[in-house]
């Protein structure tokens, strides 16, 4: 089987409410949707987030044309011809955000056409059942701690903050009263602080019992994460410090994180997500799945990897759940608890909703992509 052709689609996707973080707020998720088509008629999805869906579309098409001729299953050397080949070495980062849903889709493709889940092609799965966080949304603290109630039957409970130091006690405070002293409560500064702000921070925080701080130094000052966690009795995942192997080779020589999070959009794919999984394996450390704004694709095909990863953390991240629309037919992805079980559909496991698609394009060719701060009139 080989690959014929390679399509991108811009998709502009409206939130269900306003999302807040320490980078503003958002009413829409931009996506661009890659179908990796072959001659025998399989095709396989993927999907690459962003910021402006054109400038990953015009990037994948170009890198589309290294891969068409070969086998959706030769990632080896698409990988080896992707890092050789051409420029796309000289921003790895951007490079593996649009690279991500060409790969996944290329997964997909290859399970669909065996009639086998991918997790087959990743060592088969280890774990039964994967565990996901109650991402709490709001913008005040009394609409976070209902939200936390809500939620109340998941272990794990996941708030943003960076958003100013009153705010963030108060929204802290609230959510841990909510959800009582025997939950896992993660907060996520979106490295807002620098390394002395995030220490006084994390200090004053640590009296509502956090189970970690996520990337709270900009990601590129590792020795200031480091110091961080050498100063606070608080652990440290570190997040936007890894997208490339070598940035997560960087932060576990420096022992500049307790928990690794990360995901196929940031390793630049699925075969990189798990070899970064074993890498941390080897230093002794858990990761932790890392959701984008992303819609249910990503998730099944993210949970295809994290169950066949052995030092796999509870409450992994999903963001699916914020978007208004879908892009699967049938029910949504069944989490009762934070708990989710894989079905055994070939690829990813999951049908594609094409008129959720064609109605998702067409809403970016009328608008445009989303803003990440702007009124929600814009849906």
């Amino acid at each position: 089987m080989r690959i014929t052709h390679i399509e991108a689609t811009p998709l502009a996707i409206p939130l269900a409410q306003e999302f807040h973080w320490a980078g503003g707020a958002q009413v829409g998720a931009n996506l661009v949707l890659f179908t990796v088509h072959t001659d025998e008629g399989v095709a396989g999805y993927g999907e690459s987030i962003c910021e402006d869906p054109r400038a990953v579309v015009a990037h994948g098409e170009l890198m589309a044309r290294q891969l068409v001729g070969r086998s959706p299953g030769d990632m080896e050397a698409i990988l080896r011809s992707i890092w050789s080949e051409g420029r796309w070495k000289m921003f790895p980062q951007f490079t593996h955000l649009v690279f991500a849903g060409i790969e996944v889709a290329c997964w997909d493709a290859l399970g669909r056409a065996l009639d086998v889940p991918t997790r087959t092609f990743f060592g088969g799965a280890v774990q039964e059942e994967l565990d996901y966080f109650a991402f709490l949304q709001g913008d005040e603290p009394d609409t976070l701690a209902a939200h936390a109630r809500e939620l109340s039957d998941h272990e794990v409970v996941y708030l943003k903050v960076g958003r100013g130091a009153e705010r963030d006690d108060a929204c802290v405070a609230a959510v841990r009263e909510a959800i009582g002293p025997g939950k896992l409560l993660r907060i996520d500064p979106n490295e807002a602080w620098d390394a002395a702000t995030a220490v006084d921070r994390i200090r004053r925080l640590a009296l509502y019992d956090l189970a970690w701080v996520e990337q709270p130094t900009p990601a590129g000052d590792v020795n200031g994460l480091a110091h961080v966690r050498r100063s606070v009795d608080v652990k440290i995942a570190a997040d936007q410090a890894v997208f490339t192997t070598s940035q997560l080779l960087h932060v576990l020589e420096k022992e500049a994180a307790d928990v690794i999070v990360q995901g196929s959009h940031d390793a630049g794919g699925l075969l990189n997500l798990r070899r970064q999984a074993f890498l941390c394996d080897a230093f002794g450390l858990r990761l932790n799945r890392h959701a984008f704004m992303d819609s249910e694709i990503s998730f099944y095909a993210n949970a295809q990897v994290a169950s066949t990863i052995p030092n796999l953390t509870l409450g992994n991240q999903a963001m699916h759940q914020l978007l208004a629309e879908r892009l699967t037919v049938g029910e949504p992805p069944a989490l009762a608890a934070g708990k989710y079980r894989l079905n055994d559909a070939p690829g990813h496991g999951f049908e594609l909703d094409h008129d959720a698609v064609a109605r998702a394009h067409e809403r970016w060719q009328r608008n445009g992509a989303y803003n990440t701060i702007e009124s929600r009139a814009r849906k």
